[in-house]
């Protein structure tokens, strides 16, 4: 994929507010590219899932199933789905058109040239639910992982705005990290990072979450790949170290601030359960236990 125009710089993993105000390489064209042959096996857009003992479990997946729980047990989950082009309010195609004045949606051509990391936009609107009898809409971007021949799938970049119930307005509940399949027809905007590659904490967008240590809340952590976390660590030390408990699990120390300690899993990680420790070297009492987190990684 050829870049044809600059229309300004952002930093990847930053949220559509920003990707839309800060403005992306935007391709109306590309140059004949052989494509990557696609890897057999597991990638980082489909990782293996370690096995567990409830296959006979409802499936996450399973739509109807989850919708069967939710009347059962009389919740209010929110629900969400992506908008076409043509049914975007005025006020979406005047952020689009003003940004992107060159064309869009992304044309098939240029969907084709996504590779990993490229970014793209969509429009959602929640569903009305219970007593949420509004609804809401949002432009929100999303990190590629693969492009596949009706869908792209790709993996949420935060800050989502809209998606919990507020007030009488129903969220649309998709959620940093989330894991969607967009049909090609709906994505509006294709994009690639034009800024400088950036390091440190804060560098792969806003934290999803700061995570206590399980040691001390007894909670397990469910937890998206390619999705920044802050760890809340007891205290930093120069002989801090970080221990997984299982091999094909890869933790990216993205950065520090204070006593937060930034992370990712990366894509291709195995899914599951998985338990990171802090411990603290000293050279004079030995190693000391500073605090643990337990995981549980998510598709």
């Amino acid at each position: 994929m050829n870049p044809m125009k600059v229309v300004g710089v952002v930093a990847t993993g930053v949220a559509v507010a920003a990707l839309i105000g800060g403005g992306v390489w935007w391709w109306r064209q590309h140059k004949d590219k052989p494509m990557r042959e696609p890897k057999m096996g597991p990638t980082p857009g489909k990782p293996p899932r370690m096995p567990t003992d409830d296959e006979g479990d409802p499936d996450e997946d399973d739509v109807s199933t989850l919708e069967d729980e939710d009347d059962r047990l009389g919740h209010t989950r929110p629900r969400g789905h992506f908008l076409n082009p043509d049914d975007l309010d005025p006020d979406f195609l005047a952020i689009l058109d003003e940004k992107f004045p060159d064309g869009w949606p992304a044309t098939d051509e240029v969907i084709d040239k996504l590779v990993q990391d490229d970014v793209v936009v969509v429009a959602v609107q929640s569903e009305t639910t219970g007593n949420y009898s509004s609804t809401t809409r949002e432009l929100i971007s999303a990190k590629v992982l693969s492009v596949e021949n009706t869908v792209v799938r790709a993996r949420i970049l935060g800050e989502v705005r809209h998606a919990e119930h507020h007030g009488a307005h129903a969220g649309h509940g998709f959620r940093p990290g989330d894991l969607i399949e967009v049909p090609r027809t709906k994505i509006l905007v294709a994009a690639r990072d034009a800024g400088p590659k950036r390091s440190g904490y804060g560098s792969k967008g806003k934290a999803a979450e700061t995570l206590k240590p399980s040691d001390v809340t007894d909670q397990v952590y469910s937890v998206n790949p390619g999705t920044p976390y802050d760890l809340e660590i007891p205290y930093r030390t120069k002989e801090l170290e970080w221990h997984v408990d299982r091999d094909m699990v890869t933790v990216v120390h993205v950065g520090e601030k204070g006593p937060l300690e930034q992370i990712l899993f990366a894509e291709d990680s195995m899914r599951g359960y998985v338990t990171v420790r802090a411990l603290d070297r000293d050279p004079k009492l030995g190693v000391v236990f500073m605090a643990r987190w337990e995981f549980d990684l998510d598709a």
